[in-house]
C-alpha cells in the first residue's frame, strides 16, 4: 500500500513538473516540433543540416581566434538573441491551429528534455554517493577523468570540442536509427575474434 502511494506521489510530481515545463516552453513549441524532426533525422539530409552550422561556427572561431572572454560574450549574446527571436517568430509564423497530434509530440519532446535533466542529476548523485560510500570507485572515476584530461592535452582543443559537440548533436539520430548499436555489435564481434578466436563449428 505504501509503495502504491509512493508511486502515485511520484507520478503526480512528474506530471506537475511536465506541465510546468510545457508552460515554460509554450513559446518554443512550434520551433521545437521542427527541430525535433531534424534531430531525429526525419530526412536523409538532416545530419548535414545539423553539422553545417556547427562546422561554420568552429571554422569562424578557428579563423578569428577570439579570446575566451570574447567567445563567452558572443555565446551569451547568441543565446539571448535566439531566446528572444524564436518565440517571437513562432507566434508570427507558427501554425494557426494546434492539433492534438502536435500537442502529443510537444509533450513527448518535453518528456525527453526532462529525461536528459534527470540523467544529469542521477550522474551527479551517483558521483557524490561514490565519493561518500565507496571511495575506491570514486578513485577509479577520478582516474578515468585524469586519462581524459591527458588525452585532451594531446589533441587540439578546438578539434576535440568540435568532435564532442558534433557527436552530442548527432546522438539522438544515431540512437533512433540504431547506428551506434550496429557499430558497437560489430566491434564486439571483432574483439571476441581477436581474443577468443572464431567459434568452433559444432560437430553433427
Amino acid at each position: 500500500m505504501a509503495e502504491i502511494c509512493e508511486n502515485e506521489m511520484h507520478e503526480e510530481k512528474h506530471n506537475n513538473e511536465l506541465n510546468e515545463l510545457m508552460k515554460d516552453m509554450e513559446g518554443w513549441r512550434a520551433a521545437l516540433l521542427r527541430l525535433n524532426g531534424v534531430i531525429d533525422w526525419d530526412r536523409p539530409y538532416h545530419p548535414l543540416v545539423l553539422l553545417a552550422p556547427i562546422t561554420i561556427i568552429f571554422l569562424l572561431v578557428w579563423y578569428f581566434e577570439p579570446s575566451f572572454l570574447t567567445t563567452v560574450a558572443l555565446l551569451g549574446m547568441s543565446i539571448s538573441l535566439i531566446d528572444f527571436l524564436v518565440p517571437l517568430l513562432s507566434s508570427m509564423y507558427g501554425p494557426e491551429t494546434w492539433t492534438v497530434v502536435q500537442e502529443q509530440q510537444f509533450e513527448q519532446i518535453c518528456e525527453r528534455i526532462m529525461n536528459v535533466r534527470d540523467h544529469l542529476t542521477n550522474v551527479k548523485t551517483t558521483l557524490v554517493g561514490l565519493k561518500v560510500e565507496k571511495p575506491k570507485y570514486f578513485a577509479v572515476t577520478m582516474g578515468i577523468m585524469a586519462f581524459f584530461a591527458w588525452f585532451g592535452s594531446l589533441v587540439n582543443n578546438l578539434i576535440l570540442t568540435y568532435l564532442i559537440v558534433g557527436f552530442v548533436v548527432l546522438y539522438p539520430g544515431l540512437r533512433r536509427h540504431q547506428i551506434l548499436e550496429k557499430y558497437i555489435q560489430g566491434i564486439v564481434v571483432v574483439l571476441k575474434r581477436m581474443f577468443f578466436g572464431k567459434p568452433k563449428a559444432k560437430k553433427s
